[in-house]
């Protein structure tokens, strides 16, 4: 028992909260693990939802290419892209979603001389910007929900929340610019014991970066729109194999939230947490009852399938040869 690390504890934990959240839908009848092979007899409708996911994956690599280049890491997009599926497989295949962001980190580490601090924090910029472009299809497919919904559907919660998110992004973005402004205008970093303002110096230098690069920020955004967009279009197409799955709008705003509480690290990559919101919002807006979960586990399937070529990249990723190929980017720029 002494050697138990607290990791290990917390993650049978999660494994524990995942298993019981299965159980629990199981025992409701919001998850039917017999009708999920329908997807596989359709799969005129299941390899477009496949390719969706899987350009998802590509998209969000690209998304992470920009970042890179704006922090004035010059890795190639081809190695980029190698990255992105690599961490993508083990964020999906492994307990716990940062994984995949650990493995990301660990390669871009080895594979530059400099500007090793600013490659690593565009790792987390990434991760924001995932988010932001949930919310953004979020509030995008609102516009839509209301000719979708049920006279007798609770919408007012969903639609509450969905306002406090996209407010909460806005004041994220004004206050953090804001912020940086007054740090820089009245020296704030100088006031700080020299060991804090070592670890601060890179998240200074990161963020002034990307306030130079706005451009590709805003095109950041697109991408993270775009990317989360094609991902949903997946999902609704995979849902459109059930009989009993509710309206494309409603399922492509309980795919957005279900997705967005994936995230939260209840359970290893938000097992059993987005079948239940997923579901949740679906039973709500469409005011009938069916096994909605199970849309969003097969999603999750198609999850698992779409990254088995990131397992792939790993298995022959040649570490040595990308970093050649970067330096000799980093020479020619």
């Amino acid at each position: 028992m002494r050697h138990i690390k607290k990791g290990h504890i917390f993650l049978l934990l999660k494994i524990l909260v995942a298993v019981a959240l299965v159980v629990v839908l199981l025992n409701s009848g919001q998850l039917d693990f017999g009708s999920i092979v329908v997807v596989f007899d359709n799969l005129n409708y299941f390899v477009p939802a496949l390719i969706c996911l899987f350009l998802g994956i590509v998209i969000s690599g690209f998304r992470w290419w920009l970042l890179l280049r704006a922090t004035g890491n010059n890795i190639p997009l081809g190695t980029v892209i190698n990255l992105q599926l690599i961490g993508s497989f083990f964020s999906t295949w492994l307990p716990g979603a940062a994984g995949g962001d650990a493995v990301r980190g660990v390669q871009v580490f080895r594979l530059l001389n400099n500007g090793r601090s600013t490659a690593l924090l565009s790792i987390v910029t990434d991760r924001v910007f995932a988010m932001i472009g949930l919310i953004s299809i979020a509030a995008l497919i609102s516009f839509f929900l209301s000719a979708a919904i049920s006279a007798d559907a609770t919408v007012f919660e969903y639609m509450g929340l969905l306002k406090v998110l996209v407010y909460l992004s806005v004041a994220g973005v004004v206050f953090g610019v804001l912020g940086v402004y007054l740090a820089l205008r009245f020296s704030v970093i100088g006031y700080f014991p020299a060991k804090v303002r070592h670890y601060l110096h890179p998240f200074g230098v990161t963020i002034l970066m990307y306030l130079r690069a706005w451009p590709t920020l805003l095109l950041c955004w697109l991408v993270s729109v775009l990317a989360t967009g094609i991902v949903i279009i997946g999902m609704v197409t995979i849902a459109s194999i059930f009989p009993f799955a509710a309206n494309p709008q409603i399922t492509a705003i309980a795919g957005v939230f279900g997705n967005l509480f994936s995230v939260i690290p209840i359970t290893p990559g938000g097992l059993g947490v987005g079948e239940s919101v997923f579901s949740k919002v679906c039973v709500e807006l469409s005011a009938r009852i069916a096994p909605f979960a199970t849309i969003y586990f097969s999603f999750r399937v198609g999850m698992l399938i779409v990254n088995i070529p990131g397992m792939i990249v790993s298995l022959f990723y040649n570490t040595a040869k990308h970093r050649e190929k970067a330096d000799s980017l980093s020479r020619i720029q």
